[in-house]
């Protein structure tokens, strides 16, 4: 095999959060840097993840505020969804975010090469078959969605995160098969817009989520059904007709697949794969060959843009020569509903004293007092020094407060370092004085 390190050009395969992040920190400090990509650049978090999901939850909370608005007697009138100009409006933003990302990312000085059909043979890249030479290797290349192999998964009217925005019209019974938090999300988007929507769960749904949060994730999905068991078939001749399930037949319009991720790796050769085909990485983010990195999906889970993100900023600093491992013990994440659930596990074999109690009212929530679904927060300290183990919070922009306060975990931060914090007033979360009361309540003991 061939030294990679016969050119002083350094290729990314993939133009996703991963692939992005160590290109500009690359250009950065001087390299000749290139993104090899055979779409468009933004990866899923663009299209068919994150941003998918931001700009039709935007919708379906419109909806919900509504109704819930006019049921309290302030506001008059229904909203309704205008599917397909959902989609339509909803790519004309997904493109500006393109072309915002192709301009920041040209402007630092990286080549974007699109129509790029990279492979990794025995360590050697090829791009469209032919070899190139290059001073390191990046593969941010993601995955692809795991469709179950159940018989009538290809039938006209099933879907994925990557197809769904090809659906002609809003379905009117739609089945997610899955239980995690794609699954819940999108029920929520479709039971908002007027779907009747069931959910198909194998074992336990969300099991990501405290079970302590699990009583407003139902009023959250109280017009989605939950059905548990193995779907045994998609019935249907050519489309969609309905779902096989504990030897029942239920009707359907539609099926979307929220089952998770898997790597896709077909081509690459030559380098070490972990049991379920994502690159096995050092925590360097090197591949078992020198010279040639890999971050973001598809190393594997947790499936997360952030995690990307810091995956590969770190392969770029290990190509810059100095290394750093991504700490992921401790993996802040949110789930979007019409509340946004926000959590922060505990490390394994690490407890604590969990004090929990109802958000507080502000921005979004002030109306919801009335009756009581503001959400909840619960925090999980060390009886002995204060030190803060992990969170769980659900309000409206949760996802902002549980960034910086998953930061400060992972730094050891205490309850007491807390008793001089300022905070920002109104917000929804209330967890700033969540920690507060845990200081008061340990220095009283």
């Amino acid at each position: 095999m061939k030294d990679v390190k016969s050119s002083d050009m350094i290729y990314i395969i993939g133009g996703g959060p991963a692939g992005r992040m160590a290109a500009l920190r690359l250009a950065g400090a001087g390299k000749k840097v290139t993104i090899l990509e055979r779409k468009v650049i933004g990866g899923t978090c663009i299209h068919d993840g994150c941003m998918l999901v931001c700009g039709l939850n935007d919708v379906a909370r419109s909806i919900n505020t509504i109704s819930f608005l006019k049921k309290s007697g302030v506001v008059e009138g229904c909203a309704a969804v205008r599917y397909p100009e959902v989609i339509k409006n909803l790519e004309g933003i997904q493109k500006k975010l393109e072309h915002i990302l192709e301009r920041e990312t040209t402007g630092a000085g990286v080549i974007l090469e699109y129509g790029a059909d990279a492979e990794i043979r025995d360590g050697r890249l090829l791009v469209n078959n032919e070899p190139r030479d290059a001073e390191n290797i990046i593969i941010a290349a993601g995955t692809g969605i795991n469709v179950p192999d159940i018989p009538g998964n290809a039938l006209l009217g099933t879907y994925t995160a990557k197809t769904i925005r090809t659906m002609p019209d809003l379905p009117k019974r739609l089945a997610i098969i899955g239980g995690g938090i794609s699954a819940a999300e999108f029920a929520y988007i479709f039971a908002a817009f007027g779907s009747e929507v069931t959910i198909f769960v194998r074992s336990v749904f969300l099991s990501v989520l405290p079970e302590v949060m699990m009583k407003a994730v139902k009023r959250d999905l109280a017009n989605v059904n939950v059905v548990y068991g193995s779907v045994e078939k998609i019935l249907g001749e050519e489309h969609v007709e309905g779902i096989r399930i504990n030897g029942g037949d239920m009707p359907f319009d539609a099926v979307l697949f929220a089952t998770g991720m898997k790597a896709e790796t077909s081509f690459i050769t030559g380098l070490a794969k972990n049991p379920d085909g994502s690159i096995r990485v050092d925590d360097k983010m090197e591949t078992s060959v020198p010279g040639i990195y890999a971050a973001g999906d598809v190393t594997g889970p947790p499936y997360f843009t952030p995690v990307a993100r810091l995956e590969g900023f770190a392969a770029a600093d290990a190509i810059l020569g100095h290394p750093r491992a991504v700490d992921l013990s401790q993996v802040p994440f949110t789930v979007v509903l019409g509340l946004d659930y926000t959590v922060c596990p505990t490390k394994k074999g690490v407890g604590g004293v969990t004090l929990s109690a109802p958000n507080i009212a502000g921005p979004e929530t002030f109306w919801h007092v009335a009756d009581g679904s503001v959400g909840s927060m619960h925090l999980t300290v060390s009886k002995e020094d204060g030190t803060i183990n992990g969170f769980a919070s659900s309000a409206p922009g949760t996802s902002l407060v549980g960034t910086y306060l998953g930061y400060l975990i992972r730094k050891g931060i205490t309850v007491h370092d807390f008793s001089e914090l300022l905070e920002v007033h109104p917000v929804s979360d209330g967890m700033y004085s969540m920690i507060r009361f845990a200081g008061d309540a340990l220095n009283k003991e």
